[in-house]
């Protein structure tokens, strides 16, 4: 196998499907981020900003999941431009939530930390997902 193939990013049989999925992510990520009372996970995290890192690291992993790798900079750019659009509308909706900067920051981080983890050679996670289901022709 030369250095080239190892590089090669397999086709999903169901890439429709896994983007739909992922768009479903996106609508959710929105009625949480702008609903009047944020959800409570119970305290599995010690902070506000370990979960907005750790919720954008999971959309940035799925995604990632789908995009070429080629696009680990759209999809980066885009989620963060999403989480600040979502700050900015908490900022204007006075219904309880407020704009944090340091929110955008763990988000971008954890966007950031998820692409670099793909980039590194698990972002054909998805791939390896259609595989063990058998779903790849």
């Amino acid at each position: 196998m030369s250095v080239e193939s190892a590089y090669v990013q397999p086709k999903l049989r169901f890439a429709w499907l896994w983007w739909v999925v992922g768009y479903l992510l996106l609508v959710w990520t929105v009625n949480d981020s702008l609903e009047r009372h944020p959800p409570d996970f119970g305290g599995i995290f010690p902070s506000d900003k370990v979960l907005h890192f750790t919720g954008y690291f999971l959309l940035a992993t799925w995604f990632g999941g789908v995009a070429r790798r080629s696009r680990y900079w759209l999809v980066g750019a885009l989620l963060i431009a999403f989480s600040g659009g979502l700050e900015i509308a908490q900022g204007l909706m006075h219904n309880g939530r407020s704009a944090e900067w340091g929110d955008l920051l763990a988000n971008a981080c954890g966007v950031t930390a998820a692409l670099i983890v793909a980039s590194l050679g698990l972002g054909n996670w998805m791939f390896w997902i259609e595989r063990l289901l058998r779903l790849q022709k």
